[in-house]
């Protein structure tokens, strides 16, 4: 583990090695979308099942940022590199400069920690490692301006919800990394 950043008491960290638990914040999202009657896709699931999947992935890499108060994980971030022609379309970007950004998720919103951690620590950090693309894809509606405040819109699609309830709004946005 390393410690990218830590502001009042909050820690920002990179893990190399990847344990379950760090997607706890995922496990509360779905839960609190169930007692919400919101939707019925599981982010946990799919992200347990992307992850597994990257470790069979020759070629492909991927690193784990948490977040932690009060020693409780309460964000988490997966970024993904390599290969990555194999598994998505880079929209004509250099794989090699381009990382992935997934499963971004925090329990505690509206303090700032999410901006904070992706423009101060997140994007500067890779940057240094000399990439110049990072591509996220959301389907929380929410997240949509914050993305297009960072990045350019590149793409929207339409998927199904697990159960074919409802349909889902994607939207996909390149971001410059700069250094």
């Amino acid at each position: 583990m390393e410690i990218t950043s830590n502001k009042e008491g909050v820690i920002f960290s990179l893990h190399k090695k990847f344990h379950h638990n760090f997607l706890t914040p995922i496990g509360k999202y779905v839960n609190w979308k169930l007692e919400n009657d919101w939707d019925d896709y599981n982010e946990l699931y799919h992200s347990i099942r992307y992850i597994e999947n990257l470790k069979k992935q020759p070629g492909i890499c991927f690193e784990t940022h948490t977040i932690e108060k009060n020693k409780n994980i309460i964000g988490v971030l997966l970024i993904v590199g390599g290969e990555l022609d194999r598994m998505e379309d880079l929209s004509n970007l250099p794989e090699n400069k381009t990382v992935l950004l997934k499963y971004f998720h925090i329990v505690d919103k509206g303090n700032g920690y999410g901006s904070y951690w992706l423009n101060e620590v997140i994007l500067p950090y890779y940057a240094k490692k000399n990439f110049e693309y990072l591509l996220v894809s959301s389907s929380h509606p929410k997240s949509f301006n914050f993305y297009r405040k960072i990045g350019k819109e590149i793409g929207t699609s339409v998927k199904k919800s697990d159960n074919g309830i409802y349909h889902r709004t994607v939207k996909s946005f390149r971001v410059l990394l700069k250094n």
